[in-house]
């Protein structure tokens, strides 16, 4: 994708398919460009910037280059403006100069449900604390809004003018970030629950490199009694495949109306949204591993159940709708798999008949086929797709659409326990100040 550079006070750096101006922004010492992963500078950077994140094991340096060449992104660099008159200190500063990123940031769009993620925020230890995570959030919510005013100059139906969801994550110790986050005009809307990678690696046969069959998740942290009874009565041909994007997005939507989930995939740290840098999820609805239940019988029809019946659930809690999604997510290398689970469920039933369900045959199945194209063909041909199919180790994620009541089986799950939270951008409050 090619880039073009507006010289501004603040200069930022945009697509060449959008034309924009930009007002002058607070820290005129600054330029925000495009990072290049041909420069050499510009790599090494990042690998001082990401050397003691996630502690060295940082997934960035991996994923910068498809940042970078991904039409629907913007992975921008923070650097200082040597041209810029205001900044005379900058001009002999050889230490830091105009090849030394300060700081990173992926602007990434996603069209289909009109938002935005802002991710891979990082400032080079040696610049934190000056206030460059607050600019370049405040940039890119420029940013943002110099494309919604482009895309609605350009509307030319009756339909009416929308602003981009600006959406973005941490996890809840990193403190410094959630008050960056509330002093640029975030506020919180969501949390994802996720399972420990630890945890998960503990369990038999589940860590990378581990020969042993990896025991199903329910067996192998022994809740199965902890599954609704209800939940273990819906019979699998009760799931429908979903098969297309557009499917997917009308059935998060409905399951958002009708319990207040976020209307998002969950994934590890994102949101998981159809688009051209979404692949793993074409092939996941490809080999029919995005499916969707609908629970339409009256509550009365459940009969009169106690609350120990119901694993300590209230019997008030009841199932609507829920979705299952497999994707693979190359960022997890602890594991014996990179299967990642998400789950949309509002009502515990729903929760546990999911949960359930991705332990079945039929999804282990489909899961087996998706993982054969991967290897020669005349293995694919021997391969059993039996009975003996075992399911696959996956990390699981769910938003906080659904309660974490004690003796519940998504309470007893091994979850994280610095939980990530997702925040939006608040244009109304913003515009108050």
């Amino acid at each position: 994708m090619t880039n073009a550079i507006v010289c501004l006070p603040m200069t930022m750096i945009v697509s060449s398919a959008l034309s924009f101006s930009m007002e002058t922004l607070p820290n005129p010492g600054y330029q925000l460009r495009p990072f290049n992963p041909k420069r050499k500078s510009d790599c090494a950077s990042l690998e001082e910037i990401c050397a003691n994140v996630y502690g060295g094991t940082d997934y960035l340096p991996a994923v910068a280059a498809s940042y970078a060449e991904d039409p629907d992104c913007s992975f921008l660099a923070l650097t200082k403006n040597h041209d810029d008159k205001h900044n005379a200190t900058a001009k002999n500063d050889t230490t830091d100069g105009n090849e030394n990123i300060l700081a990173v940031a992926n602007y990434k769009r996603m069209p289909a449900q009109n938002s935005a993620w802002i991710e891979a925020v990082r400032t080079h230890p040696n610049h934190r604390n000056q206030g460059l995570a607050s600019t370049l959030l405040r940039s890119l919510v420029e940013f943002a809004k110099q494309e919604n005013d482009n895309n609605n100059n350009n509307n030319n139906s009756y339909a009416p003018c929308t602003s981009t969801n600006i959406l973005t994550c941490t996890i809840r110790s990193n403190k410094g970030m959630l008050r960056t986050f509330d002093k640029v005009g975030f506020t919180q809307c969501n949390t994802i629950q996720l399972l420990s990678f630890s945890k998960c690696a503990e369990l038999p046969g589940w860590k990378s490199g581990c020969e042993e069959t990896p025991r199903p998740l329910l067996d192998a942290l022994n809740l199965n009694d902890l599954v609704s009874p209800i939940a273990k009565k819906i019979s699998p041909s009760s799931w429908r495949t979903i098969s297309t994007e557009i499917q997917l997005l009308i059935e998060l939507e409905q399951c958002k109306l009708n319990g207040g989930t976020s209307g998002y995939l969950p994934g590890m740290y994102e949101y998981i949204v159809p688009g051209r840098n979404r692949l793993d999820l074409k092939k996941t609805l490809e080999h029919g591993l995005a499916l969707c239940l609908d629970l339409t019988t009256p509550k009365q029809t459940y009969g009169c159940e106690t609350d120990s019946e119901s694993g300590g659930i209230n019997e008030s809690d009841r199932v609507e709708q829920a979705i299952l999604v497999f994707t693979q997510d190359e960022r997890i290398t602890s594991l014996k798999s990179k299967w990642m689970c998400s789950i949309v469920a509002h009502s515990h039933v729903a929760f546990d008949a999911a949960l359930l369900h991705a332990h079945s045959l039929d999804v282990a199945r489909r899961m087996d086929l998706f993982e054969r194209e991967d290897i020669s063909e005349d293995a694919a041909k021997n391969a059993t797709h039996g009975d003996d199919v075992s399911s696959f180790p996956f990390i699981l994620a769910f938003d906080d659409a659904l309660p974490l009541k004690p003796g519940s089986l998504a309470h007893a799950l091994p979850r994280v326990t610095d939980e990530c939270v997702v925040y939006s951008y608040n244009y109304e409050e913003s515009s108050v100040h």
